[in-house]
């Protein structure tokens, strides 16, 4: 008996403790969902105190233009933050706390008053996008190489004078700002990042670029203006994806040849150089629809620009140019040319396929004499010729009958076509500080002439008062 009781004892406590299990399953995996960390990526806090009470799932904080000169470190406490904005503050450092947000992809630190990045920044290995413009930075750690999945890097309007050789470890970096600066050169090293789509170095001193960055063959946007760069690398013809190059206001004396390899560029603007002529190469830019070579020492031009089939404007004012010849303006688009500043006396170039022209501009050359030529541009709609040495204007400019402004001021004219009032669309005729002492009266019968000056001549003074009763209707200007 005492054997039986003992064996239904055992039985009971045996069931006892099995009539728990589940339950006690249960209570554990439910355990385990409640501890599970849910970030969200999409909610931006605004406010650390409200980004602490929600540390495990706080994505992204937005501290932005709070007039903030430290962060606290409680910053630190936010492990799962994915994206920081500290810009628009009056911060002079970065402080020790944020380089311990190792998640971090997003850190936005423009518009303070940084003046170095520190080495903690090589802690931050999951960074994608970094912006650091407008403070005072003068120097960056070479421990910014540790951020291999940066892509975005910008860095302008600081005071940087080199930027780290380590950047070659930033392979994935696609958009490089380092506008406004003071780099006086590049590390060779930039050549390895090669998903480089846009570097932008305008404003800085640089004298030279290494070859090595004719490496980075993704490269689309290049801008190098107003820096002290005498020469191109000789192989610039390899970055054939570009599609916008700014170098105005350098020191180039010349262009490599294999300039005209860069088929992708849409505007070619060479502005304030110092450059003595073009390549014959150039003419291989067949899809460029702006030229501008204002403000350099051209005394030549190749004749491989009439290829440029696609020019839309040419500017070349400001340059030794002396004589034109050859079919180098005969572009079935083009629509302005700017010859001005230059000392051109002849201009024998054929231009009767400039059927869009709408603007010549001669102002302050040489020209004795009318060229020709010009009117075979009919459809010109604006005709530049103040400040030459012109004595007359030909009857063959009756040609252009679209034209609506006549521009010759400051020349030694005495003599006029007879029919001038016969341009039907003219609006505009300046023939101001010239030598006439009479002139035709029969402007008032110009259908759609409006301003007529005729100031610093030296009309007879019997003139003067018929030209005022003859041309009352229009805006005239004689004294």
């Amino acid at each position: 008996m005492n054997y039986m009781s003992r064996n239904y004892k055992i039985l009971f406590v045996v069931l006892f403790l099995f009539s728990f299990y589940p339950g006690y399953s249960q209570k554990k995996a439910k355990k385990r969902v409640v501890t599970e960390i849910v970030v969200q990526p999409d909610k931006e806090y605004t406010s650390l105190e409200e980004a602490l009470l929600n540390r495990k799932t706080a994505g992204i904080l937005n501290l932005e233009n709070q007039k903030l000169t430290a962060i606290p470190e409680d910053i630190a406490k936010l492990q799962n933050l994915q994206v920081l904005k500290l810009g628009y503050n009056q911060l002079e450092r970065i402080p020790e706390s944020v380089f311990r947000l190792v998640n971090l992809q997003k850190l936005y630190l423009n518009n303070n008053k940084l003046t170095d990045v520190p080495d903690g920044i090589g802690n931050l290995v999951k960074l994608k996008e970094l912006k650091l413009q407008e403070n005072q930075i003068v120097s960056l750690s070479p421990e910014i190489g540790r951020l291999t999945f940066l892509e975005t890097f910008l860095c302008g309007e600081n005071r940087l004078t080199q930027l780290p050789s380590t950047v070659a470890n930033c392979t994935e970096l696609q958009v490089i700002d380092l506008f406004n600066n003071r780099l006086e050169f590049l590390p060779s090293s930039i050549g390895h990042c090669r998903k480089v789509r846009s570097l932008d170095l305008n404003w800085n001193q640089l004298s030279s670029l290494p070859d090595e960055i004719c490496q980075l063959g993704q490269l689309e946007v290049l801008r190098l203006e107003k820096n002290k760069l005498q020469h191109l690398p000789a192989n610039i013809g390899h970055l054939t994806r570009l599609v916008e190059l700014g170098i105005t206001e350098n020191e180039l004396a010349d262009l490599p040849e294999s300039f005209g390899s860069l088929v992708g560029l849409n505007e070619l603007l060479l502005t304030k150089n110092k450059l003595a002529n073009l390549p014959q190469s150039i003419g291989g830019l067949s899809n460029v629809k702006i030229l501008d070579v204002s403000q350099n020492q051209l005394e030549t031009l190749p004749g491989s620009i009439g290829n440029m089939t696609k020019l839309e404007e040419i500017y070349l004012n400001n340059n030794k140019l002396t004589e034109l010849e050859g079919d180098v303006f005969n572009l079935p688009a083009l629509r302005i040319l700017n010859l001005s500043l230059n000392k051109i006396s002849r201009f024998d170039c054929c231009i009767y396929n400039c059927k869009q022209i709408e603007s010549v501009d001669f102002e302050m050359n040489s020209f004795e004499v009318f060229p020709d030529s010009i009117t075979n541009v009919i459809n010109v709609k604006s005709l530049n010729f103040n400040k030459n040495k012109l004595t007359d204007i030909p009857k063959s400019i009756l040609k252009l009958k679209h034209v609506k402004e006549l521009h010759f001021s400051q020349n030694e004219i005495i003599t006029l076509p007879l029919n001038l009032y016969q341009l039907d669309f003219l609006e505009v005729l300046d023939l101001s500080q010239n030598k006439l002492q009479i002139i035709p009266l029969n402007y008032s019968q110009a259908k759609n002439l409006k301003q007529l000056d005729l100031r610093g001549n030296s009309f007879y003074k019997w003139h003067i008062k018929q030209i005022k009763e003859k041309l009352s209707s229009l805006d005239l200007k004689i004294e």
